[in-house]
């Protein structure tokens, strides 16, 4: 992967986590019905739709998986979107791409210290699994 390339790709995968899970699940469905995409999408489709329906209350849990399911939604929902591992994942690739370590930690830095500052992580209420 070129530097610009992975510069690119370090952009995607923060605006990815700063969209939250919901917002990602969505994405995918929408990505996976989109005609002009080519191929399979790589997961069960129709499973993540009827978990969208569940997560959006436009159908009521029937099975234990669908309370487990939404629970994890929940559970999801309240974790931070950037974990050590997801800026440690960034620094490897900007380093595989070409950047020296030294620059690629001051690169994963900037980025970290400007978007995590401002994420605010909703409460878990009664009424969400």
């Amino acid at each position: 992967m070129s530097p610009e390339a992975a510069l690119d790709n370090f952009a995607f995968m923060v605006s990815l986590q700063l969209m939250g899970p919901d917002a990602r699940r969505r994405l995918r469905v929408a990505l996976a019905r989109d005609p002009g995409l080519v191929g399979p999408p790589g997961f069960d489709v129709e499973r993540v739709e009827r978990l969208d329906d569940l997560a959006e209350g436009r159908r009521q849990p029937e099975t234990l998986q669908d309370h487990l399911d939404l629970r994890k939604a929940a559970v999801e929902r309240m974790e931070p979107p950037f974990g050590t591992v997801f800026w440690l994942a960034r620094n490897a690739e900007l380093v595989g791409a070409g950047f020296e370590p030294e620059q690629a930690g001051r690169l994963v830095e900037e980025v970290r210290g400007r978007v995590e500052p401002v994420i605010v992580t909703p409460a878990l209420e009664e009424g969400d699994v």
